[in-house]
């Protein structure tokens, strides 16, 4: 009884305990990227960077893309026509071409997975900026996207999702859900490890109570 009674422990503990993973530090350097102009070029796109500078102030807009994909190219023409004009002061660009590079398309995976975007809908351009993402582009998204360029620049705590992930940190979102399932997960436990206790304890009594009489 004494070792079923520790191993029900255990089972509480270990299912009430947050275990918590930590990311390894992934350094983009390792991997084939190309800034702004790099894949403007690549996509045969007429630059119109003459007052374009990439500087340390400026905050990093991340796209995962794939050569020679339509939306890509719709979403890298608004950035070369609209967003640079408008505030190439504020972002520098770093891209990871997917379709052509194994290690990019897994990265692009692992960050997907770590917002949480990873689903059926996942697709390029996926675009990071700071904390928020947006999977494919449209024109409809330009307000959203311009929104979160001016905020994260002005943030006095710039969010940068390989930061995060080297430390180990998790998006809000996915960081509550799992927070959720895991405090559901201990309840439910909790109560079925109670009730078997619970009915071991009276069987024990009963079990005693007759041995009492048969002596």
């Amino acid at each position: 009884m004494k070792k079923k009674g520790f191993i029900l422990l255990f089972l509480i503990f270990a299912l009430g305990f947050p275990m918590k993973v930590f990311a390894e530090k992934i350094n983009i350097a390792d991997y084939n990227i190309k800034n702004l102009a790099g894949a403007l070029a690549e996509e045969g796109i007429t630059p119109k960077l003459d007052n374009y500078k990439e500087t340390d102030d400026q905050i990093t807009i991340y796209v995962f893309r794939g050569k020679g994909c339509q939306f890509c190219q719709k979403f890298l023409n608004y950035v070369n026509d609209t967003l640079v004009s408008k505030y190439g002061t504020m972002f520098k660009m770093i891209t990871f071409e997917v379709w052509n590079d194994d290690d990019n398309s897994a990265l692009m995976d692992t960050v997907g997975d770590f917002f949480g975007d990873n689903d059926s809908n996942f697709g390029i351009p996926y675009i990071i900026i700071g904390d928020k993402t947006f999977v494919g582009y449209s024109e409809s998204m330009n307000t959203s996207i311009e929104s979160a360029i001016t905020e994260l620049y002005n943030s006095s705590d710039r969010y940068d999702v390989f930061e995060e992930m080297a430390n180990g940190k998790t998006t809000e979102t996915k960081s509550n859900t799992t927070a959720i399932v895991l405090w559901n997960l201990f309840i439910t436990a909790a109560g079925v490890i109670a009730v078997i206790i619970h009915n071991n304890h009276c069987r024990d009594q009963i079990l005693e109570y007759l041995d009492s009489k048969k002596n």
